[in-house]
């Protein structure tokens, strides 16, 4: 669907607001796990760096994980990218909601879809319509399956298959014309619907550090 949209606007403001909301409607879920990130907390561009930095330390290890197309596969890039970041230092968590690309709504993702799938009875067996991303709170977002998707269904340049989107909210909708939209934020969401736990792979990383 089609979704007419101004390009021209500050949209960090509204990805904040929405960010805000998630952890909101992830706490009315029963998400009782620290959100570890905050909509308030001012993230710099050196944070941003540093990230960068990290995260193309880890990119070697995703090839390893993932050694194909990983444009289906935000759940495995998302879980692999949360633990290393916080493992190293650097606080994040895991968002969930939907992309606007260029006006397409690409995963047709809502709160009350999000909803059903956490409270169903038992795990989701399949294919699950929503978008998975990082975020260190503020506007930021770190998100390694899209680029690839974005160059199988969109025409984007063959060089997007080796990059991996960080920056904040605002840059990839003036640049690319994504608009990230929050819905729900925490590791709870994939606990609870399609295991296993992204927060495993954090505790497994920190018993190997104490070995």
């Amino acid at each position: 669907m089609e979704v007419p949209i101004n390009y021209n606007d500050d949209y960090s403001n509204s990805y904040r607001k929405q960010l805000s909301n998630a952890m909101l409607e992830s706490r009315k879920l029963g998400f009782i796990r620290d959100p570890i990130i905050s909509e308030q907390r001012s993230i710099s561009d050196n944070t941003l760096r540093i990230t960068h930095e990290l995260v193309s330390d880890l990119s070697a290890t995703l090839d390893y994980v993932l050694p194909e197309y990983w444009g289906n596969s935000c759940q495995t890039l998302s879980t692999n990218i949360f633990a290393y970041l916080n493992h190293q230092g650097i606080e994040a968590n895991i968002v969930l909601g939907n992309v606007i690309i260029n006006g397409t709504d690409e995963f047709e993702a809502t709160l009350e879809s999000l909803r059903k799938e956490v409270l169903a009875a038992a795990p989701l067996t399949g294919h699950q319509a929503v978008h998975a991303w990082i975020s260190l709170g503020d506007d930021t977002i770190i998100d390694a399956a899209l680029p690839p998707r974005l160059v199988k269904h969109y025409n984007a340049p063959l060089r997007f298959n080796d990059i991996i989107f960080i920056g904040r909210a605002s840059e990839m909708s003036f640049k690319y014309k994504l608009r990230y939209q929050p819905i729900l934020v925490g590791t709870e969401f994939f606990a609870k619907t399609n295991p296993p736990d992204p927060m495993d792979l954090l505790t497994e990383l920190k018993q190997r550090r104490l070995r």
